[in-house]
């Protein structure tokens, strides 16, 4: 296993985490293939983020195959499969190694599927000289029902926090990086499962305070940060993003700020970079627009804007290899986080005595304090002061020692 700067790097199939009996059946599905053995297509289903995708790479490179791909970003049209994969799938490499026909999230687009798609998936599956595999994180959903009866079903369930947090820790050494035994677990244990997420937290955490894992919450969500970042940024059609905001649970606002921080790590071009940002920033005058008027069709356009328009703004393919980190706003709200309600909660105090609103004792009271504490310069006259503000104002010596230590250092 090696860590890059971006993330991980499994080398066997083997090191997948949580799923053993999982790994067991693709390692058999490719024997069997290997032998001439008939095999049904795999339908491999779970939730996000637990290895699927990682699994059918990994398969894929320990038996030398190579992986002819169709993704939730390309089009599911009759002829996208017939005009790629069934060729593919009657054929071998130049270099006579097998091709494995590979449909990623089949369920992600299942909604687009054109009348032909079913129908042509089915063929696909009947003339394949190839081995096929599907993903799809809900294999419920009716519009790939078609397929079940067609496929061998291998389930990726959740990893136990356990063996997550065992994980993480052997990136943590590997990768050099400072988080805490503490981190790993809370970590660990936000990630529901989720293994992928749960290795992007590590790395932008790296180095932060214990308290940023407030900013990463609970992935209970259908779509987590990075999640929607990739299908942004990664995207190369105008209708896959469009669905974004709507799947995942990330405030528009806070994903604006994500896209903001994280554009020039995926574009490289001063023309996308341009582009991109021009894009963000007609979406973002829109949700203004809609804030202010209460007209929230508007928010169809600020969709368009931020989503697929930064997705098209790009002329190549994106830099993979390099990981998101937090938008500095958010990482300064969460710094100034225990000094605000510190602040607040003197300014909730003083407001009995002084009968005036907190803004006011936070703008200029608490300057006046600070000025008489900063005249206390030895031990007996700071006590004295201690002192009077605990009779005269009700601070007890904690919070005036807080004042005084905060304010001295401004």
């Amino acid at each position: 296993m090696k860590i890059a700067d971006f993330g991980i790097e499994l080398e066997s199939i083997d090191e997948l985490i949580g799923n053993n009996n999982a790994v067991l059946q693709l390692k058999k599905f490719a024997s069997d293939i290997n032998n001439n053995i008939k095999r049904k297509p795999l339908m491999i289903h779970g939730p996000s983020g637990n290895g699927k995708t990682s699994a059918v790479n990994l398969l894929a490179k320990a038996n030398k195959w190579h992986i002819v791909e169709l993704n939730a970003s390309d089009y599911r049209d009759k002829e996208s499969i017939n005009n790629l994969m069934v060729a593919a799938s009657q054929s071998r490499t130049i270099f006579g190694s097998k091709n494995l026909i590979f449909l990623d999230e089949i369920d992600e687009l299942s909604s687009k599927f054109d009348k032909g798609a079913a129908s042509a998936l089915l063929n696909l599956i009947e003339v394949s000289k190839s081995p096929i595999i599907f993903t799809a994180n809900n294999v419920w959903e009716k519009k790939i029902t078609f397929l079940r009866n067609y496929t061998e079903m291998v389930e990726f369930k959740k990893v136990p926090n356990e063996s997550i947090a065992e994980f993480l820790a052997k990136i943590a050494v590997i990768g050099n990086l400072n988080v805490s035994k503490e981190m790993i677990l809370q970590i660990a244990k936000q990630s529901n499962g989720d293994v992928r997420s749960a290795v992007n937290d590590l790395l932008v955490l790296d180095k932060a305070p214990i308290e940023y894992i407030e900013m990463i919450g609970m992935r209970d969500r259908k779509m987590d940060i990075f999640a929607t970042l990739d299908k942004i940024f990664f995207a190369n059609t105008y209708s896959a993003p469009l669905s974004l905001t709507a799947s995942s649970d990330v405030d528009t606002d806070m994903l604006i700020q994500w896209i903001d921080e994280n554009i020039y790590k995926r574009y490289e071009s001063a023309a996308e970079i341009y582009s991109a940002y021009k894009m963000l920033s007609l979406g973002s005058l829109f949700l203004n627009r809609a804030s202010r008027s209460q007209y929230y069709t508007y928010w169809r356009y600020m969709n368009a804007f931020i989503t697929s328009g930064v997705a098209l703004a790009k002329h190549a393919y994106p830099n993979k290899m390099r990981r998101y980190s937090f938008p500095k706003k958010v990482s300064e709200l969460s710094k100034s986080k225990e000094s605000r309600g510190k602040t607040m909660e003197i300014a909730l105090l003083l407001q009995h005595r002084l009968h005036t609103n907190t803004s006011k004792i936070i703008s200029s009271e608490l300057d006046i304090i600070v000025e008489m504490l900063k005249t206390a310069h030895n031990s007996e006259a700071k006590e004295e002061a201690y002192s009077f503000f605990e009779r005269a104002f009700g601070l007890d010596e904690k919070q005036v020692e807080w004042l005084d230590k905060k304010f001295r250092q401004s």
